[in-house]
């Protein structure tokens, strides 16, 4: 047992020079880690919901999920943004924090970690899956409703934490800003979770349904 944990530590040492390339040589192109930040912090967050959603307990969920989504973003923010959610990438485009052609790179490496996660729980799991749908008994327009009001509240709280000057000004960031996208899962996964299965976001709705994709 103890030889599974050190192989965990050097595939982080390993991981960590492959996203933090600055760190080891500050002419460093980052475009790769940029995108390999946006897959590994994907892949981490929907491989939680899965096991989540699967093994986790109902009560505390919501609260398990939010967690691994702030302290990816914490690990990622200075990489790549922090993004992982297509979403929240497309938002950023439309309000020109996000160039176009980034928007897209990241919603590849999104899917694909996404995708990659979905796989993983599905192998660790096997043969039971999990089924995205609404909860019962709400239907299709109560899920869509749902998911709206809480991905646009995740995104709006993105936009104001951290593209805001004002609350993120160039010479005085701020530190809160992952722990506030954090509290708007948590709040949307207890709110929502019991009508829609609380995703706001798009790899995680394709990672937890890879079954029936």
């Amino acid at each position: 047992v103890v030889g599974v944990e050190i192989v965990g530590g050097v595939l982080a040492a390993i991981v960590f020079r492959f996203t933090h390339p600055k760190e080891f040589n500050p002419n460093a192109p980052t475009q790769f880690a940029k995108l390999l930040c946006e897959f590994i912090g994907t892949y981490t967050l929907v491989f939680t919901v899965g096991c989540c959603v699967l093994s986790g307990s109902g009560t505390f969920n919501a609260t398990g999920i939010a967690s691994v989504f702030m302290v990816m973003i914490y690990a990622t923010g200075p990489v790549s943004g922090g993004n992982l959610n297509p979403a929240v990438s497309f938002c950023l485009g439309l309000t020109g924090a996000l160039e176009w052609p980034q928007v897209f790179r990241y919603w590849i490496a999104q899917l694909l970690g996404g995708a990659a996660a979905g796989g993983s729980y599905l192998a660790m799991f096997s043969p039971k899956a999990a089924t995205l749908e609404p909860v019962a008994p709400f239907g299709a327009s109560h899920a869509f409703l749902i998911e709206v009001i809480y991905t646009c509240m995740l995104c709006f709280v993105v936009l104001n934490v951290v593209v805001s000057k004002r609350n993120n000004p160039a010479t005085d960031g701020n530190q809160f800003f992952a722990l506030a996208i954090g509290f708007v899962i948590i709040a949307g996964g207890y709110a929502a979770g019991g009508i829609s299965g609380a995703c706001f976001n798009p790899a995680v709705a394709l990672g937890v349904d890879i079954k029936n994709v």
